[in-house]
Parts: structure tokens; C-alpha cells; sequence
């Protein structure tokens, strides 16, 4: 359980994620990079020494990385993937139903370059956006935390590169 960092969509430009990650080292439990990391996968893999958790994308060709990861947090069960494989770009409804399938109460995806949070159901919808190329209406570079902890609900915070929490 804790904090964990969530990435998406660097393709090939990881200097501020590695940053951020620097950044955040100590008051984190692990990262999740969630496709098109752009062939950066083993330098973040051993950037801290913390659990990190890579899923490829439709982009990283070369990835050895699995297309999809699920896995338990305390209480909580983790699906994760890129979600080209779902049609993320048409919304959310296949996705869920995979992870719903998986038994997990935590989704998260990449792909659309877009952040994006939906709760219900028991179930936490999670897209951090791009790290790199966002394609949002103001486009801003964006990131996520996920705070798991089996006591109190899932805490999700966006950031903004420039510093700024919102939340959605």
C-alpha cells in the first residue's frame, strides 16, 4: 500500500518524468508506466530501486514488457494496460468490463493522451494523461498519484508539469 506515481505515453521523452520520479522518491511505494514508455522501460526500471510496474504500448515495439499486468495492493486488485487493445479512444466500457472480468477494483490505462478519472461500481477508472504529448484541450503535460490504502478510499491527485494539483 502508499503512493505510487502513474505515467503514460513518454515515447522516448523521459527526462521530466525521471524528474518528477526524483522528485517524489521518498514520500512514494512505486511507479506504474502505463504504455509508450519509448524504449526508456530498463532506465526507469532501475531508476530507484522501488516496485515499478510497465505495461507496453501499441508504440514500443521492441518492449518486453507485458501487454497487461493485474496484481493485488493490500486489498485492492490492479489491472493495467495501454488500453489500445480496449478501445480507449471510444471510451471506457470495454476496459471496464475487462477489469470487472479480472476480478480488480483499480483500472488503469494509457493511450489517449488524455487524463481521465471515473469512479463507481466499485471500480477507479484511471488515465494520467501524457507525461509528454498531451493532447488535451489546454495541452498540458500531466501525471498522476494514486494513494492505496486498504483503510480509506482510493485517493487519485492529477499534477500539472507546472506544479499545479486539480482534480477532476
Amino acid at each position: 500500500m502508499g503512493k505510487y506515481l502513474v505515467f503514460s505515453d513518454s515515447h522516448g521523452s523521459s527526462e521530466m518524468m525521471f524528474s518528477i520520479i526524483r522528485e517524489h522518491q521518498t514520500e512514494i511505494s512505486g511507479i506504474f508506466f502505463l504504455g509508450d514508455i519509448g524504449g526508456d522501460e530498463d532506465l526507469l526500471r532501475n531508476l530507484t530501486g522501488l516496485p515499478t510496474y510497465i505495461v507496453r504500448g501499441n508504440c514500443d515495439w521492441s518492449s518486453q514488457a507485458p501487454d497487461e499486468l493485474c496484481f493485488r495492493i493490500g486489498k485492492h486488485k490492479v489491472a493495467i494496460t495501454h488500453g489500445h487493445r480496449y478501445s480507449v479512444n471510444r471510451g471506457v466500457d470495454v476496459l471496464k468490463y475487462w477489469a470487472m472480468e479480472k476480478e480488480a477494483d483499480i483500472v488503469m490505462y494509457g493511450h489517449t493522451h488524455v487524463p481521465f478519472l471515473e469512479r463507481g461500481y466499485n471500480l477507479t477508472v484511471l488515465n494520467p494523461g501524457s507525461i509528454s504529448r498531451p493532447r488535451q484541450s489546454d495541452f498540458t503535460k500531466t501525471y498522476a498519484m494514486i494513494d492505496i490504502d486498504d483503510d480509506k478510499d482510493v485517493d487519485v491527485k492529477f499534477y500539472r508539469i507546472n506544479g499545479d494539483i486539480y482534480r477532476y
